[in-house]
């Protein structure tokens, strides 16, 4: 289980809640998505998208283009996945070690 949590955590693209527009609600807020966490981490992972200057927009009301920085959560997404995966691992290796041990027989 820690092997897939691990390897979800630094592969799969996530999304970042972009600032402005309306007000915060879980179902409501404005999300943008970011790449996969191993390319953001490399590259300049920076989304775009236009937001409502104003806090109730209506149609035709400004609109300003504001980046949302993903490069800093994607290298934390791919470091705590690397060390779960790291962790499940040596788990794993310790558990397949110890089961193919045989137990010995007392000698006379």
């Amino acid at each position: 289980m820690a092997l897939l949590l691990g390897l979800w955590i630094a592969l799969a693209p996530f999304s970042r809640p972009l600032p402005g527009g309306a007000t915060f609600s879980l179902e409501a807020t404005p999300r943008l998505g970011c790449q996969t966490p191993v390319v953001g981490m490399i590259g300049n992972d920076q989304p775009s998208a236009d937001v409502y200057t104003a806090p109730r927009p209506q149609a035709g009301d400004p609109t300003v283009i504001r980046e949302v920085d993903c490069t800093w959560q994607a290298r934390f997404r791919v470091a705590i996945g690397t060390a779960i995966l790291a962790a499940g691992s040596l788990l794993l290796a310790t558990i397949r070690r110890r089961g193919n041990e045989a137990p010995t027989e007392p000698s006379d």
